[in-house]
């Protein structure tokens, strides 16, 4: 019996990986059905599994959730007794050779498949810069697109990290090394434009898989924001300068200020400018006839890979200080609601815990009449019903009031013939 294929999907990041998870994750019991897995007990597993085999202890994850991870994957894939596996995690695109021979040899005897999807150039770029800037880093676009072009000038951070996992020449060499050259498989990522599902369906022509089986989600929502936004972004990282840690920053950033300025969609969204394509489209190139001349399974058009033609595109360094004010103000608004929101809740649980539950009753009996009252005077002017219920109420209390003086009248007279007659 011929070996049962394993098809590892490497990236590389900013390809439509998530929208692929989603949609394997989304699909597996009905792939199952048809003889492939997609292993793990839940979507992340796949993130813990790369994470022990490359070595890595993810900020913030405990060593057990790490440790044998991909011990397990290798049982649950050896264990399968169907016709195929499909593993997808980008993380398994910075593996070193020696992991990569590790990862194959754990895997035998079955037959390890390579599937790399490729982007052009020329989207990347904005769309790498863009998060790493959520990641808290500084750089101007300027400064990360020319540390690219040259990374021998510029931060390190920026153009020897963005190669280390976009090289995709150095990948395929790579594992060219590790597996035959007939089963690297590279899906071109289709141009801007296409159908929402043409990706999909290059992905399951290289995995060997049934279209219309691979189901069950729509395509993740873009969720870049525009150059004034990210700009925005930026010079608040340099304020921070580094005084959250990743989950402070993950809260009040992350949580709070992104999701507001993605809302935006008055400024320009992340293009390549004018100045950088020269380079770009000589890369591309490069790439193009790198794939031609190789034995690879390539899935899609190469020409898709060539940076495309369009109107030229601003500068984010070169924004001026006005077209900031409004992001900015929308970044504010979201970190004081965001602020707000988390203190209410953490007063509630704090009071929660000194109060019983006959005076918390009360308490929020009373709170809820005091916001019906309110509602009702605040909508008093648009909503004729609500203008007859406010204007009835205060007759209703100017009456009461008007009792009240009397009988307080009635009492004081009577205290004072008392006090006569005493």
């Amino acid at each position: 019996m011929a070996a049962k294929p394993v098809y590892v999907h490497l990236g590389l990041p900013k390809t439509g990986t998530t929208y692929i998870q989603s949609a394997l994750w989304g699909s597996r019991e009905k792939l199952a059905s048809t003889g492939c897995l997609v292993p793990g007990e839940r979507s992340a597993a796949s993130w813990l599994a790369a994470s022990d085999l490359l070595g890595r202890r993810p900020q913030g994850t405990d060593v057990p959730a790490v440790v044998g991870r991909w011990s397990d994957f290798v049982e649950a894939i050896r264990g399968w007794d169907g016709d195929r596996v499909i593993l997808s995690q980008e993380l398994l695109g910075s593996a070193t050779k020696r992991q990569a021979q590790r990862m194959v040899k754990s895997l035998s005897p079955c037959d390890v498949h390579v599937v790399v999807t490729v982007r052009d150039l020329a989207r990347t770029l904005p769309s790498v810069w863009q998060q790493e800037i959520r990641k808290g880093r500084t750089w101007t676009w300027g400064e990360f697109v020319s540390a690219v072009q040259d990374p021998d000038r510029g931060p390190a951070t920026a153009g020897v990290a963005f190669w280390l996992r976009f090289d995709v020449q150095r990948l395929l060499k790579l594992w060219d090394g590790v597996v035959q050259a007939a089963n690297i498989h590279v899906v071109i990522v289709p141009p801007g434009g296409a159908p929402a599902d043409a990706l999909l369906a290059r992905f399951a022509e290289a995995t060997g898989v049934d279209r219309a089986v691979l189901t069950g989600t729509q395509p993740v929502a873009n969720t870049a924001v525009g150059m004034a936004e990210a700009e925005v972004l930026r010079r608040l990282n340099v304020g921070l300068a580094g005084g959250l840690n990743e989950r402070q920053y993950a809260r009040a950033v992350v949580q709070a200020v992104v999701p507001a300025l993605q809302e935006r969609t008055s400024s320009t969204r992340g293009q390549l400018p004018v100045g950088h394509r020269s380079w770009v489209a000589d890369r591309s190139e490069d790439l193009v006839a790198f794939l031609d001349r190789h034995p690879y399974h390539v899935v899609g058009d190469l020409t898709d890979l060539t940076p495309p033609v369009g109107a030229s595109a601003p500068d984010p360094d070169a924004l001026g200080e006005a077209e900031l004010v409004q992001p900015l103000t929308d970044a504010l608004v979201a970190v004081c609601t965001t602020y707000g929101k988390y203190w209410s809740q953490a007063r509630r649980r704090e009071e929660a815990g000194t109060t019983g539950v006959r005076t918390r009753f009360a308490s929020q009996a009373r709170a809820v009449a005091y916001r019906s009252r309110r509602t009702v005077l605040e909508r008093a002017d648009d909503n004729r019903v609500f203008g007859r219920m406010a204007r009835a109420y205060l007759r209703r209390s100017a009456s009461g009031a008007s009792a009240g003086f009397r009988n307080e009248g009635t009492n004081a007279a009577a205290s004072g013939r008392t006090s006569r007659e005493d």
